[in-house]
Order: C-alpha cells, then structure tokens, then sequence
C-alpha cells in the first residue's frame, strides 16, 4: 500500500464523523426533548440517505470530470460547515432535516471519487479496492466511540461539533496535498447508457437491500440497546464501536480468500441471515457476540458491491459513475430503513419483526449476487455489447 492509497483511504474514513455521529447523537436528542418522537428522527435520517442517494447518482456521473481528490476535499469540507451548524438546531425537527439533507449533498460527494481516485493511482485496484472499504468501517467504529465519549460529557451538541473539527483538518490537509490526475472524460451520454447496463442495475438493486441493514444497524441498533437494556449512552458506544472493527476483520478474511468474490459473498451473506434469526431474546454476553458476527459477516458483501464491483469496470473508464450509481441505489435503501423499522415496531410491538425482517433481506440478495455472477461470467460485463 502507498501513501497516496492510505491519503484516499483516511480521507474517507473521516467522512464519518459527519454520517454516523446521528445515530449516537439520537438517543440523547429523544430523552432532552420530549416532542420528537421515533418517526421524526426516522424522517430525519431518511431525509438525509434521500439528498445522499440523489448526490451518489448525480456525482457519480460529473466527478468523471474532475480531480477527485479534489471533488473529496469540497464534501469533506461542506460537511464540516453544515454539523457546526446542527449542534445549535436545539432539537428542532425542522432544523434536524434540512441541516441533515443539505449534509448528505456534500457527504455524496465522497465515495465515487474515493474508488474512482483508488482505481487510477494503485496498480492492483480490485485488489486494493477490497482494503478501501475498511476505511468506512473503521471510521464508523472511531466516529462511534469518540462521540459517544463527546455527547456523553458535553451534551448532544458535541456530537456534531467534534464532526466538524475532524473533517475540517483532514479536508485542508487534503486539499494542501492533492494528487494529480490528468482527466479525460467520455462523452455523457454514452457514459450514462453503460452504466444503466444490468450487471451495475442488478448489483444496484442488492446494495439497496443489503443497505436496509447495514443501515439498520447503524441507526437502529444504539436505539434498541439504548431503550430496551436501558444503557448509558457511553456504555451503548462501547458495545457498538466493535460492530465495524469486526467488519474489518471479516473483510480482511474475505480478502486472504483465494475464491472469487462473488462466491464469497454469497457465504458471507448466508452467515448474516443467520445471525438475524438467532438475535431475538439474546441478552448480554450472547447477543453481543451475535451482534459481532454480524458486523463479520455484512462488511465483505458490502465491499464487494460498493467497490470491487465497480473497480471491474476501469478499463472502461466508467469506475465513478458505476460506484455512483451502485451506492445511490444503495441509500434508497437506507432512506427506506429509516421508516420501515418504526413501521415495524409500531404494527408488531416488538423488535423480533426487525431482526427476522434483516434476515429475509440477506437471503434475497444471495439470489441477486449469484443470478449477476452467473450471468457476467457467460456473457461478461456487458454481454455481447463492446463498451469501448
């Protein structure tokens, strides 16, 4: 690994401190001010997975256009403005969701750029792509602890401003030592006619769901610990900031696998739908150890999906606007989840719904990825059709 991969790879990592510290910032948010209510936080959340899904496919497509260490620096920097100015919104629903929506326009510009500048600076890309994407797991995982410790002594208002102070110095610190790539776009509707192709459609279409979950935990998860074991917001970090650090190291597991990917996925995603329908009425020590089996199990599928997937199309010079249009499909999911578990837990009455209905999710997508991997390795990437 280079220095220039591991500038990219804590470049995204610090993204989130501006994504995740919601959902640790959210318990407390629900206890300080009793006219918010579970679906206000779930509109919330929602309204920024929308502007977040949006911008994946709109930045996906322009960011083919320009430097993306560039295009990195610009969101990581939008992000830090806009959490200074949550950590005053008092707990106002309406300032939570337009702080929270104009976020997620700035926070869409990472991730397309993140593979794309991956992809054109490493000599093994798909190799080195697998390794990118600890970079949001580890930056979930750092985020989650260093604000739960922040929120937890200085109140909910430190949760964004500790955001704010982190991505600040790393978007100068970037902007400062940007790299240099020569750019040379192709023509946009062409570009935009490869990407709707349906190997990228259909792998959309499984990150959508597996969203459903990853996002279900991350946002749901310090809720239900929070609520139904009644823990102190520090302690909730702490049993959650391992979730991700597992993640790394079923990723880096699936990574030292010799099997393609894709096959490695599947198993992957097999051991997720498990660990869904062992959780209901777990407590202490065995639902921790189920809760990081599944950080195991759900990162390698999503790094797969999200950037080894995309990678496979750098010759075709298309890696940000499939990584876009992968990841914007993606946060259609998460923008779903945010509703669909209060949904849950209002027609149910009980968290058994949510976890059963993660489970049946994962299997889904084993039926996606397999129908994608079969299909590609008949046909190639782009069946018959010559993309050049």
């Amino acid at each position: 690994m280079t220095r220039v991969f591991w500038n990219i790879w804590s470049s995204y990592a610090t993204f989130y401190f501006g994504r995740v510290n919601l959902s640790i910032v959210v318990p407390v948010l629900l206890a300080t001010y009793g006219d918010l209510s579970l679906y206000n936080v779930g509109l919330v959340s929602s309204g920024f997975m929308a502007t977040y899904a949006i911008g994946q496919f709109l930045h996906g497509q322009i960011s083919e256009r320009f430097n993306p260490f560039i295009y990195i620096g610009i969101g990581l920097l939008g992000s830090a403005i806009v959490n200074l100015t949550l950590g005053f919104s008092a707990g106002f629903f309406w300032a939570l969701l337009v702080g929270e929506m104009i976020d997620g326009g700035f926070q869409s510009m990472g991730w397309s750029s993140t593979v794309r500048a991956n992809a054109e600076t490493s000599k093994d890309p798909e190799k080195y792509s697998t390794v990118l994407g600890t970079a949001y797991q580890v930056g979930n995982s750092v985020t989650w602890i260093v604000c739960a410790f922040a929120v937890g002594h200085f109140g909910w208002q430190a949760g964004f401003w500790v955001a704010t102070v982190v991505m600040m110095v790393r978007a100068v610190t970037l902007l400062a030592s940007r790299y240099h790539l020569e750019v040379k776009p192709r023509k946009i509707g062409k570009q935009v006619r490869l990407t709707l192709s349906w190997p990228i459609f259909i792998s959309g279409l499984s990150l959508c769901l597996l969203n459903m979950v990853r996002y279900g935990v991350i946002i749901w998860i310090p809720t239900y610990l929070y609520r139904e074991f009644t823990m102190p917001i520090e302690e909730v970090g702490l049993n959650i900031f391992l979730i991700p650090i597992a993640g790394v190291v079923g990723t880096l597991m699936y990574t030292r696998f010799k099997a393609p990917k894709d096959v490695l996925s599947v198993l992957y995603l097999l051991g997720l739908g498990s660990m869904f329908l062992l959780l209901p009425g777990l407590s202490g020590m065995a639902m921790f150890a189920v809760l990081l089996l599944s950080g195991f199990f759900l990162y390698g599928p999503h790094v797969f999906l999200v950037t080894t997937f995309p990678t496979r199309f750098h010759e075709h010079k298309l890696v940000a606007a499939a990584a876009g249009f992968i990841d914007g499909w993606g946060y259609i999911g998460a923008i779903a989840i945010g509703v669909l578990v209060p949904f849950l837990l209002d027609q149910t009455g009980s968290w058994t719904s949510v976890f059963y209905f993660w489970a049946a999710v994962s299997f889904v997508i084993v039926a996606l990825v397999m129908f994608v991997y079969i299909g590609t390795r008949k046909k190639g990437l782009f069946g018959s059709e010559k993309a050049g």
